[in-house]
């Protein structure tokens, strides 16, 4: 029998409008079908439930305000154990510990807790973004792939064969997220409409990177399970 995950990526406060700080446009419409997924008649499709947690000291590195440049500029950053370097985008300040921020959109919240404290499936939060001199935008594991979250060995040691992506943003945490889980050997499905884009104009190469990668996207979770 076929043991699946549904992970929702980040569905925290300071990426929903109106008053996110990196507010992705209409991403807190998609906020009641993923809760939908999360009641008791739908619980039963999932033998897991995983919930990422962009969460990041107040100096993070991929924040504008510690390069003393605007939000969405594009800079060149170091490898912390190598020296390589690549270009990555700076945002503004966000999801930083302990904030209102970085809380889950509080349905969700409620919703999340009472799959933590019920009988029908597990929930786990997977924290992310939490060391200071590099970026995270897979709940698997740094941009540099160097330090790994705990999210692989969530999945192992549940004995998941699926994992089912929603959330935000479709371009970014969601894209990363879903592409390392597909690269560690999980048959991996993204939920098209259960997901926002920082950048939608290009949602077609986004769509692109998803399935070179071996990611089956879809329209609805009943494309996946009847």
């Amino acid at each position: 029998m076929t043991k699946r995950a549904l992970v929702v990526i980040d569905l925290q406060e300071d990426f929903l409008p109106p008053n996110g700080s990196l507010a992705i446009q209409d991403g807190r419409t998609i906020v009641p079908a993923i809760n939908e997924l999360l009641c008791e008649s739908e619980l039963k499709k999932w033998d897991l439930v995983v919930a990422s947690q962009d969460w990041h000291p107040a100096n993070h590195t991929s924040f504008a305000s510690q390069h003393a440049v605007s939000p969405f500029t594009e800079l060149e950053f170091q490898n912390p154990e190598t020296g390589e370097t690549k270009t990555q985008v700076v945002w503004p300040d966000h999801c930083i510990q302990g904030t209102h921020g970085a809380c889950f959109a509080p349905s969700f919240a409620n919703k999340l807790e009472k799959v933590q404290n019920g009988a029908i499936s597990k929930a786990v939060v997977i924290k992310k973004g939490y060391l200071q001199d590099r970026e995270y935008y897979s709940c698997f594991q740094d941009s540099w792939g160097l330090h790994h979250t705990e999210m692989k060995s969530v999945l192992e040691t549940n004995k998941i064969d699926e994992a089912v992506f929603v959330g935000l943003a479709y371009d970014y945490c969601v894209m990363h997220s879903a592409i390392d889980c597909a690269k560690s050997g999980f048959k991996t499905y993204v939920v098209k409409s259960l997901c926002k884009s920082v950048d939608p104009e290009k949602i077609n190469d986004t769509d692109e990177m998803y399935r070179i990668n071996g990611v089956i996207i879809v329209d609805s979770i009943s494309e996946i399970i009847d």
